[in-house]
């Protein structure tokens, strides 16, 4: 229980200090409540202006701005639960000071841990004891305050509303000066206004602001909706980064690849040229070197001829030496020559291909806000050629296009779970016409997604009905009105009037009805291209049955006319 009461106190105190300072509120330093509805304290409100220029200051927890008429923080409301609660703690933790509270009964400074809630006093333990004892005070709800409730502090904090000009409970509401009253408050000033009861304002102001509340709450579920709309901004948003991230590190392997694969072939090139000198360099220093052997040698075995003086030596190998100066006085048959190309690498210049290899694209493009237009969508008939147009728009319901916007069509029978061909045309506008030719009746889900992302509505409903053919074995057809001659029996029928001459009212009707035929036919014609002459000879029989009831009713009007006239119209 201890535990418990602590806990109770050590939350209360926490809720009672300003989150700026860390310092309780109390009467001097009261708790004001800004726009936000977050409460701190006077003082640390009066440095927060001063600090922003005055006028008006940003709340220190939400930043959001609050007016302060003639920069005087007295004007901002007071937390009054916040006041009301202050004394319950100093009362609670009150040892005897000169700022401790007095007790309700001896008027002491003591440590208050007893209430009355019938006498909405404070006691201390002596006062207490006491005020149980006495027989009519034995009634009295005396609590314990370290064994208080959330119910107890509110049920205190409705009590101590007292009357700060009379020094009395607050008894009556006010409707016209919208404030609580006591007794000689309602006798004295209020008179002629008009006074309830304090439980009966408390309700109508509960009602008034629970009113409120509710109009407030209404914009819960849009502004969750918009929540998670834009949760699915940012999914989509990341993983349009992440695929593009990835694409563009692709890229770069792809193009890194290239030129290691240049790389490569450039030195495979170089290093054939280079085997390829090496090579004839090796062959013809090879035949110098032995061509030279062959010299030095020959040029040595005759110089110590010449050395010895004895011509019979002379004179015997005179013969071998001339053939073999005479070899050697000849041109090499090798080439003395290797064939040189100076090589260098001259790259191209890539500054102006920094951003070949691809590039970035944004779209606007939102598929909640894409809309279908056409017939086609939901409606269909097996064999002919159908479509529909689909129409790519961004958060502000403006048209868009992106040649990323990958619009993408599913029709997938609901009986065979087979789906349709379907073409889609890019009119690089925002519109995109999507056509298909069912082979089948039936029904059809059709799928219409942006980037992978459903549009509003999808998937719809299609419906295909069957095709009307002429059965087997019906006589032939006969030949019927089409749009050649469609002029020549607008104009028969539009001028048969003079069959009606007799009565200018039979006329009237006649060619009334002729006219009516004949607009019939039209609209029959514009539906079907053809009509066939039985349908045209039914209608003329059935506007002919018209003029004929209409006569009847004119025949039988004249003849009621006459019995009671005496004359014929």
């Amino acid at each position: 229980m201890m535990a418990q009461t602590r806990s109770f106190f050590d939350d209360v105190k926490r809720e009672l200090e300003c989150s700026v300072c860390q310092e309780q509120f109390s009467a001097t330093n009261e708790p004001k409540i800004l726009k936000c509805l977050h409460t701190f304290c006077k003082s640390c409100l009066e440095a927060w202006l001063r600090q922003q220029g005055g006028r008006a200051l940003s709340c220190p927890t939400c930043r959001q701005i609050t007016d302060c008429p003639n920069n005087d923080i007295s004007s901002l409301p007071s937390n009054l639960f916040y006041k009301q609660m202050v004394d319950i703690v100093k009362a609670y933790s009150g040892q005897g000071q000169e700022d401790s509270p007095h007790c309700g009964n001896c008027d002491e400074r003591k440590s208050l841990k007893f209430y009355c809630a019938d006498c909405n006093h404070f006691l201390c333990e002596e006062c207490a004891v006491a005020h149980r004892k006495m027989k009519a005070l034995s009634g009295h709800q005396v609590k314990e305050i370290g064994k208080f409730k959330p119910s107890d502090a509110q049920d205190y904090a409705r009590r101590a509303n007292v009357c700060k000009q009379h020094n009395d409970d607050v008894r009556f509401y006010c409707e016209r000066c919208v404030i609580c009253i006591c007794r000689d408050c309602a006798i004295l000033d209020h008179r002629d206004h008009s006074i309830v009861s304090l439980d009966n304002g408390l309700q109508k102001m509960k009602s008034e602001i629970e009113n409120k509340m509710q109009e407030v709450q209404l914009n819960v579920p849009r502004l969750r909706i918009e929540k998670r709309f834009l949760e699915k901004q940012r999914v989509r948003m990341n993983r349009s980064v992440e695929q593009a991230t990835d694409e563009i590190h692709k890229t770069a392997e792809r193009n890194i690849e290239l030129i290691r694969q240049h790389e490569a072939s450039m030195t495979e090139r170089l290093m054939k040229q280079k085997d390829t000198f090496d090579a004839e360099f090796s062959n013809t220093m090879t035949g110098l070197d032995e061509k030279l052997v062959e010299i030095e040698s020959s040029l040595d075995f005759g110089n110590e001829v010449l050395q010895r003086n004895n011509l019979p030596e002379i004179l015997n190998v005179k013969e071998v030496l001339e053939q073999r100066f005479q070899e050697l006085m000849k041109p090499c048959a090798f080439k003395l020559k290797v064939h040189y190309s100076a090589v260098k690498y001259v790259s191209n210049d890539l500054s102006s291909l920094k951003d070949s290899p691809g590039k970035l694209i944004a779209t606007s493009t939102e598929p909640s806000s894409t809309m279908v237009d056409g017939i086609g969508l939901t409606e269909g008939v097996q064999g002919e050629d159908c479509s529909f147009t689909v129409i790519t728009k961004d958060l502000q319901g403006n048209k868009t296009h992106s040649e990323i916007d990958m619009v993408e069509v599913c029709m997938q029978s609901v009986q065979t779970r087979k789906t349709l061909k379907v073409t889609i045309t890019d009119s690089k506008d925002g519109r995109y016409k999507v056509s298909y030719k069912p082979k089948a009746a039936g029904e059809f889900n059709v799928s219409i997604t942006i980037s992978g992302e459903a549009i509003n509505g999808s998937p719809f409903q299609l419906k295909v009905r069957e095709r009307k053919t002429k059965a087997k074995g019906t006589k032939k057809e006969l030949p019927g009105i089409t749009a050649y001659n469609l002029r020549f029996y607008r104009f028969v029928f539009c001028n048969l009037s003079w069959l009606f001459e007799r009565k200018e009212c039979y006329s009237v009707v006649g060619r009334g009805c002729l006219r009516l035929c004949g607009l019939r036919i039209e609209d029959q014609l514009l539906r079907y291209q053809t009509i066939d002459y039985n349908t045209v000879w039914s209608l003329v029989i059935a506007q002919i049955m018209s003029y004929l009831c209409v006569v009847v009713f004119i025949f039988f009007s004249e003849y009621q006319c006459f019995n009671t006239s005496g004359m014929l119209y």
